[in-house]
């Protein structure tokens, strides 16, 4: 087997059909579709890999594997962008963010939604090829409130994507902090509809206790009530619990990326405008550069299923993929196919 390798360092303005092939629900049978980087240590793209280069088990039991061509389903993207609490110290960030998500999606017959969320999901601009519509939306949002509802902004999004043509690919582009705030969405519901409809969400993300320590010298003085010591006043320009917010907020379990995670999707972090670009730019290379694994489970058990993929002669090789998937019930298969 040879192997071709390339490094992309450029901004690829196409987000890839493979890289969100989803799974297809038939009524008799479930295609589990995983679509699969590979690198190398040095974080260089491996290319002209055939099916039989990979080793893919389900709970552990070896599966047959087929490599998929590109697909020429259309894409249903949901973008959720918080705008609230902390997030207002990353709007500068979102400059041009309507630009980035025009060229993500690579117009019709892809489409997009847009949804702000803080304590909880704003109306959903309509689906659209065109991004531009939206630009002043995306670019500027309005404040929100200091919730950062992530769980109930994903059940929203996997809402509106289960009105979508059950053909098309569905994935979730989140762009908030880290850690969820206020959700009233239990999250294993959350995960299970992720597994049995093979939503992929792909978290770009800011810590939220960074970017409030930076706000805090930008704000006016009266958005910082002055200290009281001894019989004067000092401008508090510096909110004196912040240092104790990052050790708390280091200590709090990662939502975002562990959705990612969950759903084979993929995540990274971001502190301003420049960042932000470079995120995007490296994810969307990775998604355009995916294999696209898919096979049949040979067994029906409903439940969580275990997905492991690795090289069968390169173990040196860093291979990313998603690591589980969701079994649904026979009869929960067959009403989920006649609602739709």
């Amino acid at each position: 087997m040879q192997l071709r390798l390339r490094v992309f360092v450029t901004f690829v303005g196409v987000w890839t059909s493979a890289a969100f092939a989803q799974t297809t629900l038939h009524t008799t049978t479930t295609l589990v579709v995983v679509p699969t980087l590979v690198q190398t240590p040095g974080k260089e793209l491996v290319y002209s890999l055939k099916a039989d280069d990979f080793v893919l088990t389900d709970n552990g039991v070896p599966q047959k594997v087929t490599l998929e061509e590109e697909t020429q389903r259309p894409l249903s993207l949901v973008v959720l962008i918080q705008t609230s609490g902390d997030a207002r110290g990353q709007f500068p960030s979102y400059a041009n963010l309507d630009t980035m998500l025009g060229s993500l999606i690579g117009g019709a017959p892809n489409e997009v939604s847009i949804v702000n969320f803080d304590s909880k999901p704003e109306a959903a601009s309509p689906f659209t090829s065109n991004v531009a519509e939206w630009g002043e939306a995306i670019d500027h949002p309005d404040v929100g409130d200091k919730g950062a509802a992530i769980f109930d902004g994903i059940s929203f999004g996997l809402d509106l994507l289960s009105k979508r043509p059950i053909r098309n690919r569905r994935a979730i582009l989140l762009i908030s902090q880290e850690h969820d705030d206020g959700s009233k969405a239990p999250m294993k519901d959350i995960v299970r509809e992720l597994g049995e409809t093979n939503t992929a969400i792909y978290s770009v993300t800011f810590s939220a206790e960074k970017t409030a320590a930076r706000q805090a010298f930008k704000d006016p003085a009266h958005l910082n009530p002055p200290l009281h010591v001894g019989e004067g006043d000092y401008q508090a320009y510096f909110n004196l619990s912040e240092p104790l917010r990052l050790i708390f907020g280091a200590m709090r379990k990662n939502t975002s990326a562990e959705l990612a995670t969950l759903s084979g999707g993929e995540w990274t972090s971001f502190d301003n405008l420049g960042e932000l670009t470079q995120d995007l730019g490296v994810l969307t290379n990775h998604l355009h550069n995916s294999y696209v694994l898919s096979f049949t489970p040979t067994s029906a058990a409903p439940g969580l299923h275990t997905i492991s993929v690795r090289l069968a002669r390169h173990p040196e090789m860093l291979v990313s993929a998603r690591s589980n998937y969701w079994a649904a019930e026979a009869e929960s298969n067959k009403q989920r196919n006649f609602d739709k």
